[in-house]
């Protein structure tokens, strides 16, 4: 179950910085731990669905710099 749950927090975080690329076209060049703040702005202001938000709600800016290394299609 926890290798189902982090899978889907990857995905969860893959489409925050999906939509926040479309905002700010050269996120691609910002490192990543001031994506990583960008997206815990994106979760703190509840800008997802309730069960997505209560999946990552917890996530620190370290847990989702990991789960970008672990995403090949990340920013």
């Amino acid at each position: 179950m926890e290798k189902l749950e982090s899978k889907i927090k990857k995905e969860i975080i893959q489409s925050i910085i999906n939509e926040l690329s479309k905002k700010e076209p050269d996120l691609y060049y910002t490192d990543t731990m001031t994506i990583a703040s960008l997206v815990v702005e994106y979760i703190q202001d509840k800008k997802l669905k309730q069960t997505e938000y209560e999946l990552v709600k917890d996530l620190s800016r370290d847990d989702i710099q990991v789960l970008m290394s672990y995403n090949s299609n990340c920013c």
